[in-house]
């Protein structure tokens, strides 16, 4: 395949990769039943030849600010990405926790290509794990879940007579030309961002003129109806600065991870009744199981958490490969009291975020296209050093994320069945807790993550989520 050159945005996402994080996206698939070594082998081996993106690894750009590429991996060997550990025969849920939790801490060889499978055995109930991480400059969630669609969803066409063969990289023209492409990307992305710059305190003097005139405009229509006052903003479409809680500080590289399915019947009416959508759901659920946690915590706090919900803007025509996302900031009514009242607002506060999103993806790349990887990687490093965490506080609490379900169940080995599919959230520094979600058939698996030093039993969150849910469902 041909070597193709990371974009600016991809190669952003090499810096997660410290001493107290990591770049890869980490998914544990529940089997039904235990799988060999060999079945899964034969399987991924068989498929290979549908996601060529799985032998390419990155080769360093020539100069220092350069962006790495993608190439054949000529060295390929499909063993040095399977791993199986077997448990005794007598594990529990917590055994299999602890070694997925193990296996996702663990930094990805980046002289080979960027994934790995981890096939745990030896379960006391006779059932197996699947443990997959691929580095996130590969893909998003999305694309990983149609990656994994590719290996353990669809049959294999492989052509037994038909040899990979790596192609040789990028030549010397090709690198010198993307070369004087990245400099140019780059002066036109810092011109872009000086130019919001120049722009923005003008456009937010206008935005700010425009909205004070409607105001008093409306206001004195109200008076003259008799109105007793101004209607203010609401609130879901405020984005203020986020409370400080006790999981928004410097992180370290200690993990604790949990995970529950939410039944997608189960909310259905309740959908139905109010007009939501399962993110809905998952948002105000979320929102109630945090506001629970920290009152348990003295914490609570009277503004709502902001969330960071990454949006996938992916189309039909994409490739598995490449981040295709953009990011909003939410509020989440953690300040609620009430089940309904919490999904009204995650509802209303959702459709704003999706209309005006915060981050869209134009503007990271230009970030990203500025700064260059190697920048940014030394950034990130300094920062983690010197726990500017403690003193700095991120525009968000936490990360919410919801990846939609494949079209089908996934089958592992000779005829293993996925029977759930939960994220384990990246964390960066200043967000020691995540909660994303993987729709898979009938449910919404959810994992999630957190910094064990700041958020030691993420399974009492899950039981508050679970709760929350609950109660969500019960007030229809």
């Amino acid at each position: 395949m041909k070597a193709t050159q990371l974009t600016a945005f991809d190669a952003s996402f090499l810096a997660l990769d410290t001493n107290i994080s990591v770049g890869h996206v980490t998914l544990l698939s529940l089997l039904d039943r235990e799988v060999s070594p060999d079945e899964l082998f034969h399987q991924i081996e068989a498929h290979l030849h549908l996601a060529p993106m799985l032998r390419r690894k990155l080769r360093a750009p020539s100069l220092i600010v350069g962006r790495p590429w993608w190439v054949d991996d000529p060295d390929f060997d499909l063993d040095d990405h399977l791993t199986f550990t077997d448990l005794g025969g007598h594990a529990d849920e917590a055994a299999m926790c602890a070694e997925a939790v193990r296996f996702s801490r663990l930094h990805l060889d980046r002289s080979r290509p960027l994934w790995e499978l981890l096939l745990i055995g030896g379960m006391a109930d006779g059932t197996g794990a699947l443990v997959s991480k691929i580095h996130h400059c590969a893909v998003d969630g999305v694309g990983k879940r149609d990656l994994l669609s590719l290996l353990f969803g669809t049959e294999s066409s492989l052509d037994p007579h038909r040899r990979w063969r790596p192609d040789g990289g990028p030549g010397q023209l090709s690198r010198i030309t993307h070369r004087v492409t990245e400099a140019t990307e780059r002066t036109g992305a810092a011109l872009r961002l000086e130019l919001q710059a120049v722009t923005a305190a003008p456009a937010a003097v206008l935005k700010a003129t425009r909205d004070t005139v409607t105001r008093l405009a409306d206001g004195l229509e109200r008076f003259v109806e008799g109105a007793e006052s101004v209607e203010a903003e609401p609130a879901w479409a405020r984005v203020g600065s986020p409370p400080a809680t006790p999981f928004n500080a410097a992180i370290t590289a200690e993990r604790a991870w949990a995970w529950m399915p939410m039944p997608v019947a189960a909310s259905s009416a309740l959908r139905r009744a109010t007009g939501s959508t399962l993110n809905d759901v998952l948002m105000a659920a979320t929102a109630g199981a945090l506001r629970d946690w920290l009152a348990e915590n003295d914490a609570l706090t009277t503004d709502p958490l902001i969330a960071m919900v990454p949006m996938s803007i992916r189309g039909q025509g994409h490739s598995v490969g490449s981040n295709q996302i953009m990011l909003t900031l939410c509020p989440l009514p953690t300040h609620l009291d009430t089940p309904r009242e919490r999904l009204a607002f995650a509802h209303s506060a959702m459709d704003h975020a999706k209309a005006t999103p915060t981050y869209p993806s134009t503007l990271m790349s230009d970030l990203a296209a500025v700064a260059g990887p190697t920048v940014t990687q030394l950034l990130t490093q300094a920062a983690a050093m010197v726990r500017l965490a403690d003193r700095v506080q991120l525009p968000f609490n936490l990360m919410v994320s919801n990846v939609p379900a494949p079209a089908r169940e996934f089958i592992v080995g000779r005829g293993a069945r996925v029977i759930g599919s939960f994220p384990f959230p990246p964390l960066s520094d200043g967000m020691g807790l995540s909660v994303c979600a993987q729709g898979y058939p009938g449910a919404l698996d959810i994992g999630i993550g957190s910094c064990s030093d700041l958020l030691p039993d993420p399974w009492r969150v899950r039981d508050l989520l679970e709760q929350a849910h609950d109660d969500l469902i019960a007030s229809a």
